[in-house]
């Protein structure tokens, strides 16, 4: 068994696990009789963290059967790596769009964010990537913003 596929499988079930704990302890401390939102506290973090949960799962099963079609295949790396490269490269966009949704707001850094993990996930095509970054802001703005009646962050920079 790959040990880079051991340690980005267990980060992922750690993550989504802490997810669905942090969701659910915001949902079950909620105050229900100061509550007006359409989505209780908890809920968006809940269905994210189950999310990743569900990404893990399907990503380690495709990796194992994977893995299992080339077991008779002898490897032509003699060393493995324990974190792939792509992600250190997406750990370390994330950490940026973190810092820079703190300073500029939700906008740009989504955006930019969206553009750079589409390209690190293989789309290698400028017009597709520009197309689901906008499909996927077009539809993050439609649920969170619009129906959930969310603010997102301004920036520190603009207040």
């Amino acid at each position: 068994m790959n040990r880079t596929l051991i340690t980005e499988a267990l980060s992922l079930f750690g993550l989504s696990a802490a997810g669905i704990y942090g969701g659910l302890a915001l949902y079950l401390n909620r105050d229900v009789r100061t509550q007006s939102s359409v989505l209780a506290p908890g809920i968006y973090v809940l269905v994210l963290g189950a999310l990743l949960l569900l990404t893990a799962l399907v990503y380690v099963c495709l990796s194992f059967r994977r893995a299992s079609r080339t077991a008779g295949v002898a490897s032509s790396r003699p060393h493995v790596a324990w974190v792939s490269p792509i992600v250190v490269k997406m750990v370390g966009a994330f950490a940026v769009y973190a810092t820079l949704i703190d300073l500029i707001g939700y906008s740009v850094p989504t955006l930019l964010f969206l553009l750079t993990e589409f390209r690190l996930l293989g789309v290698k095509s400028w017009k597709t990537n520009i197309a689901l970054t906008a499909l996927v802001s077009i539809f993050f703005y439609i649920v969170f913003i619009h129906y959930c009646e969310m603010i997102f962050p301004r920036g520190t920079l603009f207040e």
